[in-house]
């Protein structure tokens, strides 16, 4: 018996995922029949793709991580107050939301950040379904901060602030949650304020097609240290499978 699974979103094409799950698989006894595609898909197509698909379970990127909620039987209380999703199970003939960006994030940011208590303010850049990931954890283990986006949408616990109205900030981090940059728009970046203090904020990526955004380097020319979305999209990975295992009787890596 083989076990299929794939990445969906449009475009697709520079998705790392096949290659990083074939490297979480290299040990696992049943490799040979642990199956991982890319399908380049839109939201128009979601309802047929799930009806036909012959899929075990599948990864979620953008701009697919909310307009897919509708089209799932049902969410896990993280992907519920994420409202997005970004991977998915079969379960019993109904697919199953949930979310790993939060927890892939905390992986690889949890030795760059001092405590809530020593911490200032955390700056979220974009309010779409990552950072939607990010606040939510982040708020949960105590930390506290504010959202920079071109239009507020409601429904976080830190505030959103355009990004034309603040020119200068000082923080502990800036988490920089769009797709600004991403390959093959490389010279992309949001608007980013004069960050203030002599202790420069820690700068995370989630990109990671390239390894060295516009917004890092910007970051780096300021001062900061900067962190790339490679080892997050490692982490998202391997939590993604565990989901997988849980309802398949397939060995743990």
């Amino acid at each position: 018996m083989s076990y299929n699974f794939a990445v969906i979103g449009d475009p697709i094409d520079k998705s790392q995922s096949p290659s990083l799950f074939r490297k979480i698989w290299s040990n696992n006894p049943l490799k040979t029949k642990l199956n991982y595609s890319s399908i380049n898909l839109n939201e128009f197509q979601l309802e047929e793709f799930l009806a036909t698909t012959d899929l075990n379970g599948f990864n979620v990127t953008a701009p697919l991580k909310e307009t897919i909620i509708p089209h799932l039987s049902r969410l896990t209380t993280i992907a519920e107050e994420i409202k997005a999703v970004n991977t998915v199970a079969r379960v019993n003939d109904e697919w199953i939301g949930h979310n790993t960006d939060g927890d892939g994030f905390w992986e690889m940011c949890k030795n760059q950040l001092p405590t809530p208590e020593k911490s200032q303010d955390i700056c979220i850049l974009g309010n779409g379904g990552a950072a939607r990931a990010i606040v939510y954890i982040l708020n949960s283990l105590g930390y506290h901060g504010l959202i920079l986006c071109r239009t507020p949408k409601g429904n976080f616990n830190w505030p959103e602030i355009k990004f034309n109205t603040i020119k200068e900030l000082k923080a502990t981090a800036v988490i920089q949650c769009t797709t600004l940059g991403m390959t093959p728009n490389i010279n992309s970046s949001p608007p980013l304020p004069i960050w203030l203090g002599k202790n420069k904020p820690v700068a995370f990526d989630l990109i990671y097609e390239p390894t060295e955004t516009k917004f890092l380097k910007e970051m780096e020319f300021q001062g900061c240290k900067t962190i790339g979305g490679s080892q997050m999209l490692i982490f998202q990975a391997k939590k993604a499978w565990r989901y997988w295992v849980d309802v398949l009787n397939i060995p743990q890596i």
